[in-house]
């Protein structure tokens, strides 16, 4: 976060502060009051950027200025197409986030890029929240080559990016580059914040890989 935001930020809470004291609010209230302005204006913009941007020049901004954290510079990984890279993310992931579900997605994702098509399926019937299972349950059938399985899952999806994908996924898999190019493009237009930016690339690379 640059020096300029931050000070700004603590100018706004103390003359937001002084506003307070000036109509005789109680201590009891304004010091809430302004721990919650402070949380407002340091997250609610990562927020929005991490979940609802459509600006990628913003979102790569972000992923820059926060790549220790192993999420984020998984996302990055995933921008240049190195399996290796991807890899080694992933796996510090993992050893730093012990959350069930976290642990559950991630290795899935790890799977993926270890080209482990029996695994993948097993890791994802374990996840335990939709519609993460059922989407990568339908991506596993559309790699043993089971499509119309994969669409029936793919109904099951809410409205968004997920049923793009998974036809998108399909048409690569069928080696079909125009179904494709149209079906990423609504893909990546229904997404929004870092995962526009994971589909964008990782759709770009598998574009380049269509026989």
């Amino acid at each position: 976060m640059k020096i300029s935001y931050k000070i700004s930020v603590i100018l706004i809470g103390v003359a937001s502060t002084i506003v307070m004291l000036g109509f005789n609010l109680p201590i009891l209230i304004i010091y809430p009051s302004i721990l919650l302005l402070f949380l407002l204006i340091l997250f609610l913009p990562q927020f929005y950027t991490v979940y609802k941007s459509n600006n990628l020049k913003r979102i790569e901004r972000f992923l820059e200025e926060n790549k220790r954290k192993p999420i984020f510079a998984y996302v990055l990984a995933i921008k240049t197409g190195d399996t290796e890279k991807i890899i080694e993310a992933i796996q510090a992931i993992l050893h730093k986030h012990k959350n069930r579900y976290l642990q559950e997605v991630y290795k899935t994702n790890l799977a993926y890029y270890e080209n482990n098509v029996s695994k993948i399926e097993q890791l994802a019937k374990q996840i335990s929240k939709e519609p993460l299972r059922t989407y990568n349950i339908a991506y596993v059938e559309v790699l043993k080559g089971n499509f119309e399985d994969a669409r029936r899952l793919k109904e099951n999806l809410p409205t968004g990016w997920m049923p793009y994908a998974i036809e998108a996924i399909i048409a690569n898999e069928q080696g079909d580059i125009e179904a494709f190019q149209n079906e990423a493009k609504n893909s990546i237009e229904h997404a929004r914040g870092i995962q526009k930016f994971s589909l964008l690339y990782s759709f770009e690379h598998m574009e380049r890989n269509i026989k």
